[in-house]
């Protein structure tokens, strides 16, 4: 994105109101210095940058931690690990208003909106204007009925908590295995139970929804 430039294109789901507040927002981008250096911008232009993270589970466990107001997701480095971050945030985090920051001339666009995306920057946009287009978003509300207490059917022993809470740290099967001197099926069958339990069909929906209920802690 070139700071200095003033050509903006911008589509969103509708617009939002003149002068808005400014919203609280999550960074997803691949390269750690890049996510800084937009982080820096943005603040510079009155945004809270609440968090931000490479594209993936951690992306996905950091919105629904920090439950940013939006989202600005990257799309110029791996799309395919971009557009899947952006389906499982818009899924584990309703409410939240997901941003794609895309090639101008690209397919990443189209793609980004099929994906849930409710706005769509060009990587061309100044800083100024990404600022305030991010803005001026309108507020999501989520109308997905919350999550019932856990009951005892569903509580996690303590084993399976443990396995969990290092799948939350990003661990493979392998890596959770020798923390816990457990065998991997063993760690396998602990995860098979906790998505049973959880009604989850993956890792990272499942340490969403533990979180959720607040089994644990990210």
């Amino acid at each position: 994105m070139d700071t200095k430039s003033a050509d903006f294109c911008a589509q969103s789901d509708q617009a939002g109101p003149t002068g808005a507040t400014s919203r609280r927002v999550m960074l997803v981008a691949d390269h750690f210095t890049w996510r800084q250096a937009l982080r820096r911008a943005l603040e510079d232009h009155g945004l809270t940058v609440a968090t931000d993270a490479p594209p993936g589970r951690e992306a996905v466990v950091a919105a629904v931690g920090a439950v940013p107001q939006v989202v600005l997701i990257d799309l110029s480095g791996e799309i395919t690990a971009s557009l899947e971050t952006c389906r499982a945030v818009r899924q584990a985090v309703p409410q939240v208003s997901v941003v794609a920051l895309a090639p101008r001339a690209s397919a990443a666009a189209h793609a980004a909106r099929a994906a849930g995306a409710s706005g769509v920057v060009t990587t061309d946009v100044s800083v100024a204007d990404l600022a305030e287009f991010l803005s001026s978003l309108p507020e999501r509300h989520s109308h997905r009925t919350p999550a019932a207490k856990t009951t005892s059917s569903c509580v996690l022993s303590r084993r399976e908590l443990e396995v969990l809470a290092l799948v939350a740290h990003g661990l493979a099967d392998g890596q959770i295995a020798r923390s816990l001197y457990l065998s991997i099926k063993t760690v396998k069958n602990h995860l098979h139970h906790i998505y049973a339990k959880l009604g989850a069909r993956s890792r990272t929906e499942a340490v969403v929804v533990a979180a959720r209920q607040g089994l644990i802690r990210l």
